[in-house]
């Protein structure tokens, strides 16, 4: 049985979350009406899982998560209101220690999603965070390998990509924001990133990482030629995809049909590089639920780009990562730090 802490000044979403959470058999919750509460109750017990909302009396959902994580490094998911403004608020939860997000329901229709959400990312992020020492300690020599494999060869494979392609989920924000800081000012490779995300969110959130890292990165628009040292955010509720429009790489924006319960998905991208750019490329698989992006990143093997999968211990969620390692289609296990050290040899 998880233990969980619902911080909420709505009785009804406190009611809703405790009932949902607790009708998996999964879980003992706890309720705060607010913050002054949760902080004496996260003093007093220890928890696998905080929810926490934005808007309550005498602190906000962002200034209460610094407070817990002054006092325990227990998972802290947002609860978010699903606007331009929540979005911005929810990426400065993200960026003080959440490790995901969900969208809270406005209207009845949105109600049986969302407690679908809730489940699996909770569910999720527990099983997560019950891996045995003898697990870490094996992730610890996997690392270790995959930095000794940086040698110049795979330098040398690096520098002849034309495109890197980025697959990202649960817990993607606050990672791509430290790995963009830290790439090289005069970085070449243009970039494009599928992070699993609404339509509301996907502009705020590149225009932060702009805004954050001084480089050149926007919300993916269709038929844009692909520029050298850009970085381009895959479009929420539409699918991003490359192609070769006379003799240059361009974005394509996709309105199809989910793949995986994802839009956009990885698998769309991936696919997309390995037909246009075949080994001319590289494959980036990162922490997240689910499969999203095993295929497509296969395929980009089968071409002979370079592959690479995040690494377990630096993993909010490991799935898709582990997802791609089980169908042999990565080559390098790296941690984000050793994925930066990769891309600025290039």
């Amino acid at each position: 049985m998880y233990k969980v802490l619902v911080v909420d000044d709505s009785a009804f979403m406190r009611q809703l979350i405790k009932s949902f959470l607790e009708s998996t058999g999964k879980f003992v919750v706890t309720v705060a009406q607010t913050p002054l509460i949760a902080l004496d109750k996260v003093r007093k017990f220890k928890f696998d899982v905080i929810t926490i909302d934005y808007e309550m009396p005498y602190m906000n959902g962002v200034e209460l998560i610094k407070k817990i994580k002054e006092i325990t490094d227990t998972k802290i998911l947002m609860v978010s209101a699903y606007t331009r403004p929540g979005a911005y608020t929810t990426f400065e939860a993200l960026s003080a220690g959440a490790f995901d997000y969900i969208l809270k329901p406005s209207s009845d229709e949105e109600i049986e999603e969302f407690k679908y959400e809730l489940i699996k990312k909770l569910t999720a992020v527990c099983e997560e965070f019950k891996v045995d020492d003898a697990s870490k300690t094996k992730e610890d020599t996997t690392a270790i390998e995959g930095k000794i494999l940086l040698e110049e060869s795979i330098i040398e494979r690096a520098r002849l990509a034309k495109v890197i392609g980025i697959g990202i989920s649960t817990g993607g924000p606050p990672v791509l924001e430290k790995m963009f800081k830290s790439l090289k000012k005069d970085f070449p490779i243009p970039i494009l990133v599928v992070q699993h995300m609404p339509p509301n969110f996907t502009k705020p959130f590149a225009d932060r990482l702009a805004s954050i890292t001084s480089k050149c990165i926007k919300e993916a628009s269709d038929r844009e030629e692909i520029k050298s040292g850009c970085i381009y955010i895959a479009k929420g509720g539409y699918h991003l995809a490359v192609e070769e429009i006379n003799g240059k790489l361009c974005t394509r924006v996709l309105d199809l049909e989910k793949i995986k319960s994802h839009k956009p998905s990885a698998d769309i991208l991936f696919s997309s590089i390995a037909e246009v750019c075949e080994k001319a490329s590289i494959g980036i698989i990162m922490t997240g639920m689910g499969y999203d992006g095993s295929d497509g990143i296969l395929e980009m093997r089968k071409k002979g780009a370079l592959t690479i999968a995040q690494d377990e211990k630096s993993c909010v969620v490991f799935g898709m990562p582990k997802a791609a390692i089980e169908k042999g289609a990565i080559e390098l296990i790296l941690s984000p730090d050793q994925i930066v050290e990769l891309l600025n040899r290039v």
